[in-house]
Formats: C-alpha cells, structure tokens, sequence
C-alpha cells in the first residue's frame, strides 16, 4: 500500500502534487498543511495534529495529538507511524523539506529511524530522498544527477550505473556528491550502513 503524507513546508507544484496523489491509496495531512492542500483542491483521507493551525478542517477522520507541548515527536512522525501502523509498505513525502533546515534535517532522519518498516521517499520539485541500506534498484533518467550521502560512519558501498563508481568505504563528507546516471538502472549495493540517495531533479 501507497501512503502520501503530506506536511507543512514547501508546498509541491500541483503537477508534482497529482502525480502522486493519483498513486496513492492513503493520504494523511499534518494539520498545517491543510491550508495550502486546500487550496490546490486535494481532500485528504486523514489530518493529523493538535489542529491548532488548521482552520475550516474538511469533513475526513482527524487524529487530535492533543497541545503541542505535551507532545515528543513532530506531526510528520506521528502521520509516518499512523501510515505505517495501517500497512503501508511505500510511503512518499511531500512539503517535507523546508526553508527551516531543522525541520528538513528531521524528516531524513525520520526516513532513517524507520527505513526497515517501508521504503519513504521525501520528494519535492528538486528531487528526491531516500534512505538505504542493502540493494536498491534505481530507474532514472541517464544524465541524472545522483549524490549518495552516508548517514553513519561504517558505510561500504558498491555501484553499478554511475559514471564514478563506488566500490569499498564510503565516509561522512563530500565525496559521494553529484555523481551522475549512466544508464537507466543504477544498481547500489549498501553492505553496511545507511546512505541517503538524492535523484535531483532535470529542473533544477
């Protein structure tokens, strides 16, 4: 199952935003992004929140976190595991990454704390990011800019489509930065560790 979550940073562009919205089975809000949801004219299946931000909530089931104070994770990671809880197995953000960096470094380790349940994909107009570890297959365009940032210091990585292959220790810094497709599959073989991958987009 497909679950779209989607949350109040940078909203998408409405082609980006029905393209996945056509895919997916479940589509949770984070109360404030109901706003900006609303006015691109998509109804969501659930909002969640303390709903202190959304005014004029549309007629779907509301999970209320209750005040924001007493709470000890984001509404992005209570819409994660309410997602999870009812079975997805994909799961795809959107309005995930922000102008507060805070906020758009949570949501990669949040696909990092919870990759082994689903594959998550943060996606915005720029690109996309997911976390990984073990095999991964990756269908792009060739010519697309690929950048594989390790999140742990014991990552072992091994390539196959890129035009500078990774083969052996893959440490914290730039070094996996803009690589780039030089086929329609790329093949990544995470030994140990976790990468974040980044497609970015051909607009930017």
């Amino acid at each position: 199952m497909t679950a779209l979550i989607l949350c109040n940073g940078e909203p998408p562009s409405l082609e980006l935003l029905e393209r996945y919205r056509q895919q997916a089975d479940l589509i949770v809000c984070t109360d404030g992004a109901w706003g900006w949801l609303r006015d691109a004219g998509c109804r969501p299946q659930v909002i969640v929140g303390d709903m202190d931000s959304c005014t004029e909530p549309p007629a779907c089931e509301i999970v209320d976190c209750g005040p924001h104070e007493a709470q000890e994770n984001s509404d992005s990671e209570k819409a994660l595991l309410l997602a999870l809880d009812r079975g997805a197995t994909e799961i795809v953000f959107l309005g995930a990454t922000h102008r507060r960096l805070d906020h758009t470094l949570a949501n990669v380790w949040l696909a990092a704390k919870y990759h082994g349940r689903a594959r998550i994909v943060l996606v915005d107009d720029y690109g996309a990011c997911e976390v990984v570890s073990g095999h991964r297959k990756l269908c792009v365009n060739p010519g697309s800019i690929i950048s594989l940032v390790p999140l742990t210091r014991d990552v072992v990585v091994h390539t196959e489509g890129l035009k500078w292959r990774l083969n052996g220790p893959l440490e914290p810094g730039s070094r996996g930065l803009s690589n780039e497709a030089v086929s329609e599959e790329v093949t990544l073989d995470v030994a140990t560790g976790l990468v974040a991958v980044v497609v970015v987009s051909h607009r930017t």
